[in-house]
C-alpha cells in the first residue's frame, strides 16, 4: 500500500511539473546548465518523473498481485523510487514511502498456501 501510494505521488509531482514547466515557466527558477528560461531540461525530468513513478506503480501493484516474485517488485519499487527525488520525489513524501514499501517488500514473509 505504501508504495502504490507512493507512485502516485510520484506521478502527480511530476505531472504538476510539467504542468508548471509549460504554463508558468517564469515561476520555477532556472536550472543549473540551462539557458534563461528554457523548459526544455523541465520537460525532461518531468518525464523521467512520470515515467518513474509509473514504474514504482506497477511494481506496486504486481506485488499485490504476484507476491511469489515480492523480491523482484520490491527491488523494482526501491530502484525507480531513488531518482524521482531528483523531480521532487513525490513531493518527498512519495520518495520516503516508495523506499519504505520497497523495504517492506523485501523483508516479507511469503504467505505459504497449500
Amino acid at each position: 500500500m505504501l508504495s502504490l501510494i507512493a507512485g502516485v505521488l510520484i506521478v502527480g509531482n511530476s505531472t504538476l511539473l510539467g504542468v508548471a514547466a509549460r504554463w508558468f515557466p517564469g515561476v520555477i527558477p532556472t536550472l543549473p546548465g540551462s539557458s534563461a528560461n528554457d523548459t526544455t531540461v523541465l520537460y525532461r525530468l518531468a518525464a523521467i518523473g512520470v515515467i518513474c513513478g509509473i514504474l514504482v506503480l506497477l511494481g506496486a501493484i504486481l506485488l499485490h498481485s504476484k507476491p511469489v516474485h515480492k523480491k523482484a517488485w520490491g527491488i523494482m519499487i526501491l530502484v525507480f523510487s531513488i531518482p524521482s527525488v531528483v523531480t521532487g520525489g513525490g513531493f518527498l513524501i512519495g520518495f520516503i514511502l516508495g523506499i519504505l514499501g520497497g523495504a517492506l517488500a523485501l523483508r516479507r514473509k511469503p504467505n505459504v498456501q497449500a
